[in-house]
This record gives C-alpha cells, sequence and structure tokens, in this order.
C-alpha cells in the first residue's frame, strides 16, 4: 500500500468517527428541538430528555454497527470476560472516581486564588447538580427517578457504544490501537463541554478506552462507565430526592464514606489495571502460539505430501 493510500485509509477512518461524533450530538438537539416544539421545559424533565437522547443515540449506533461490522472484523467486540477481569474492572472504576475527587480538589483550590476557574467551578456545579436551578416541587418524582436510572445505567450503554464501540471500531481499522485509544478519549472529552469537566473526562476516557482494549470487550467498558456514574452520581442524585425523605446526615456520612473507599481504591486500581495487562499478554502470547504451531504442522504436512509424491514418481 503506497503512501497516499494509507493517508487516504486513515482520512476515511478518522473522517467516519468523526461523523458518529456528529451524530451523537445531533441526536441531543433533535429531541431538544422536539420539546422546544412541543413546549416541554427540559429543566423540568431532564430524565425524560436523556432518556429519549440515549433512545435515538443507541438506535443509531446499532445500525452503524451493522451496516459496517462483517464476518471477519466486527465494529463493536463484545467478548465474555472472568470473574477476575470483573473484579479488576470495579476496582478500577472505583480508583477512577479517587482520581477525579483530587483532581477536583485541586481545581478548587485552584479557583481560591483565581476568579475565572472559580467561575467554571460554579458553572460546573450547576450542571452535575439536578436540582441546582430547578426546584424539586415542580418535578415529577418518577422524572427524578428516571433521571437517576438513566445517568447510572442507559447513559453508559449510550456513551460506551458510541465511543469505545463506533468510534474506536472505525479508528482501529487505519490506525494502531493505542492511537485509536488516545483520539477516543480526545473526543470523549471535548464532547463533556464544560472546560472543568473536559479534563478529567479526557482522563477516564483514555482508562475506559484502554481497558477496553486490554479486554477486547465493551462489557468491560462498560462495567467501569456503570460503576463510575452509580457511585459518582447516581446514588448522590437519588439521595438528594427530597420526596424520599432520606436525612441529610445520612446522605453527608454514606458521600464521605464513598469518598474516602475511592481514594483508598487508587493505588489497588493501579494493580487491577496491571493485571488486565498481563492478562492481555498472555492471550497474546498464547493466541501467537498456537498461530505458529499451526503454521509449523501445516509445512509438516507439506513436506510429508511431497515425499509421499516423490516416492511413487517412476
Amino acid at each position: 500500500m503506497s503512501f497516499w493510500q494509507k493517508a487516504l485509509f486513515k482520512s476515511a477512518a478518522l473522517m467516519k468517527a468523526v461523523i458518529t461524533l456528529l451524530l451523537f450530538v445531533c441526536s441531543e438537539y433533535a429531541v431538544l428541538f422536539v420539546f422546544e416544539y412541543l413546549g416541554i421545559d427540559k429543566a423540568i424533565y431532564r430524565g425524560t430528555f436523556n432518556f429519549l437522547t440515549c433512545g435515538i443515540v443507541f438506535g443509531t449506533m446499532f445500525l452503524i454497527n451493522k451496516l459496517f461490522s462483517n464476518k471477519n472484523e466486527k465494529l463493536i467486540h463484545v467478548k465474555k470476560l472472568g470473574p477476575d477481569q470483573v473484579a479488576a474492572l470495579v476496582i478500577i472504576g472505583l480508583g477512577m472516581l479517587g482520581m477525579v475527587s483530587i483532581y477536583l480538589g485541586i481545581v478548587e483550590w485552584i479557583a481560591e486564588s483565581r476568579q475565572s476557574v472559580n467561575d467554571a467551578v460554579e458553572v460546573y456545579r450547576e450542571s452535575v447538580d439536578r436540582f441546582s436551578n430547578t426546584p424539586q416541587t415542580v418535578i415529577p418524582v418518577w422524572d427524578s427517578v428516571l433521571y437517576v436510572i438513566t445517568l447510572s445505567f442507559i447513559v453508559p450503554l449510550t456513551e460506551e457504544m458510541t465511543f469505545r464501540g463506533v468510534v474506536i471500531g472505525h479508528l482501529r481499522r487505519g490506525f494502531g490501537p493505542w492511537i485509536s485509544v488516545l483520539l477516543s478519549a480526545v473526543g470523549f472529552g471535548l464532547l463533556h463541554g464544560l472546560s472543568i469537566h473536559i479534563g478529567y473526562a479526557f482522563a477516564c476516557g483514555l482508562i475506559i478506552a484502554s481497558c477496553y482494549y486490554l479486554t477486547d470487550s465493551l462489557i468491560a467498558s462498560l462495567i467501569l462507565h456503570i460503576v463510575f456514574n452509580v457511585f459518582g452520581s447516581g446514588i448522590p442524585t437519588f439521595m438528594s430526592i427530597e420526596y424520599f425523605g432520606i436525612p441529610k446526615e445520612i446522605t453527608s456520612l454514606l458521600m464521605r464514606s464513598f469518598n474516602t473507599t475511592e481514594l483508598l481504591f487508587m493505588p489497588v486500581a493501579v494493580l487491577a489495571f496491571a493485571y488486565l495487562v498481563s492478562v492481555k499478554r498472555k492471550k497474546d502470547k498464547e493466541a501467537k502460539e498456537a498461530a505458529d504451531s499451526a503454521i509449523s504442522a501445516d509445512k509438516e504436512k507439506l513436506v510429508i505430501s511431497e515425499e509421499n509424491g516423490s516416492g511413487v514418481c517412476p
């Protein structure tokens, strides 16, 4: 393959990934347009908005996967994981939360002396707090519960289908695995939009995409994302719903316990990631040895066939 052919191949892979991200963004704007047309307040029905957006994104990514997958190569890889890998992924997910806690702590420390950073922190807090700008009295309880369920499970599914599934699926057909991981993480960070959010979204995207590559399974990235969202946003949001009457003291105690646990899991998460690397290397070595053995067996058969053929010649 010539230089220009390679360049064209890589450009096509990158363009497909970019189009996928545009479709991801357009899905949200499509639902927003419908809400505005029908006069539905997104701030009040945010759970419904997120649920419908995820539905469109999932359907789009499912269709793309069907169109671009073939018998020889699937766009999205889904392999069965062992219990040891699942445990390692849960630990890594908790360690990611600890990393984000430290990141936000550093940002808040910088914000004390820089007004621009402080303003960005305030915008970030409002964006992640479901009830920051909208009184709970005007929000249906069912929508708040739907918001928690969507945030905890459905958002991870659609984002993993998009970023680790389809985006990396296109990229790795034109680039190496680690370049694909890096580019997908950049897209994941940028599409989270907010300046404070971009930093840790990129880092988390890099870790999740790496685990997807190491396991060759979207189940792995989905486990990571669900653990991160459930403990980082889902449970805190659920406990802040006034309808259920959970005492603030219990909520505060639970959140402090979560933060402590997440920080303690950080060094263990490094070991868990190293374990996934060792499993990947072991499987690659076994696959190479099996391939070499098959080649050797074919050569032996060919030699025997040639010897038998020469033996019957007059």
